[in-house]
Formats: structure tokens, sequence, C-alpha cells
């Protein structure tokens, strides 16, 4: 009897072992198998593609300009006069460009004008196109805040529409969304020949500021000084 007890407590206490060991094999595994890979969430871009906002902002803005435009042309303070615009955000159809962003996400280096407007089908925004018709309307000229290479096919899109409008010149290839160093805009900006600028970034209207954004300028000194000409979008792609 006193054997069979042994026995069983043998048994018991074997058993017990192997589920320890089981269980701190499990753990092992658990503690080195790698943490599930998270897909970063670009919250702007969710709020842009899920939300009216963006589009009632673009519109909104769309109007201001047109309005500034309008008020300088009724002053006689248009001719010779120039209007800046982001064309690799502003342009394009919009529904469009926030589809096109969703599908491939940020920009980065390789963001290329030309796939944007193939995916648009070289649609254009016709807010965008009636503001560029009423600046050729006042005697302004339009320019695009892009270097040629990237403006030529746009420029020839709205060639076939009877408008006109120029690329810049820039040193460098411009970081679309964030910065670029603008030889046109600044030469425009030291006659007082800018009108307005519409863009996506404070970075990419820097030689208007003279700030690569907000850092050493004050935001408030810059709208005090910038805000009825600097008009900023909501970029559909916020990198």
């Amino acid at each position: 009897m006193i054997k069979m007890k042994l026995h069983i407590t043998a048994a018991l206490i074997i058993s017990a072992l192997a589920l320890a060991s089981c269980g701190t094999q499990k753990e092992a595994a658990e503690a080195a198998a790698p943490a599930p890979v998270v897909k970063e969430v670009n919250e702007a871009l969710n709020w842009s593609v899920k939300n009216a906002e963006a589009r009632y902002l673009y519109s909104q803005n769309m109007r201001i300009a047109s309005d500034r435009v309008r008020s300088m042309m009724n002053s006689g303070e248009s001719m010779g006069q120039a209007v800046f615009i982001d064309a690799a955000f502003l342009l394009f159809n919009q529904n469009m460009t926030y589809e096109y962003f969703v599908n491939f996400g940020s920009i980065g280096d390789e963001f290329s004008i030309g796939e944007l407007r193939g995916y648009c089908s070289n649609q254009y925004e016709p807010a965008a196109m009636e503001l560029i018709h009423m600046c050729r309307e006042a005697g302004m000229e339009v320019i695009l805040m892009s270097p040629e290479k990237d403006a030529m096919d746009i420029m020839q899109d709205l060639q076939k529409q009877d408008l006109q409008v120029f690329p810049s010149m820039m040193t460098g290839q411009p970081q679309y969304g964030k910065y670029a160093e603008n030889i046109t805009m600044r030469e425009y900006a030291s006659g007082n020949r800018v009108a307005l600028v519409l863009t996506s970034s404070l970075g990419e209207a820097s030689e208007l500021t003279l700030s690569r954004g907000l850092q050493g300028f004050e935001l408030n000194e810059m709208y005090k000084s910038f805000g009825d000409r600097l008009i900023l979008f909501p970029n559909p792609a916020f990198n």
C-alpha cells in the first residue's frame, strides 16, 4: 500500500514537472516571437478622406482667393501681379486626388506629379480653373509652384482651355508639401508683385515669408504680414 502511494506521488510529481516545463517553453516561445507589425495610421489622411471638412475648406479657400482677385481687379491693382498656386495638390480633381493618396499613402522623394495627373485622368478641379480664368481677366500671371519639368504637362493641358500658366525657377527639386527654394517667388516678392500664394505648406511659401515654417517666426506675426495673401489649404497627402 505504501509502495503504491509512492508510485502515485511520483507520477503526480512527474506530471506537474511536465506541465511546468510545457508552460515555461510556451512562455519562452511567446517571448521570443516577434511582436505583430501594426501598420502606422496616418490620422491626418484619414481625417481628410472620411470627412467633408477638407473639401469644404478647399472650396472656402478658393472663394477667398477669388474674392481677393476680384477686389484687386475692381480697384485697378491687379495688372502685373502674380498668383502662385501649389500645382501638386490644388489643381487636379480633388476627389481623385484624395483617392490617389488613400491608395498610395503619403508622398516621399519618389512622388511624381505626372503620376498623380495620370491617375486623375487629366481632370482638373473646376474651382481652380475658375480662379485661373479670373486671373487672366484681371491681367494677373498664374505661376505654378513647380519647376518646368514637373509643370510642362499641366501647362499644355491648360493651354487647350486657352489658359496660360508659368513654371517656377527653383533651386533643386522641391519637397512637395514641405519646402521649396522658389527663385521666381523670391524675385516677385522683392518687387511686391505677389498677390496671392495658394499652398498646402508654409514651407513652400518660404521665399515669401522668409521662413521655412514656424521655426523662428511667430505665427501671429506671419499672419499679420501675409494673412491676406497667403492662403493655406488642407494637404491631401499630409506627409
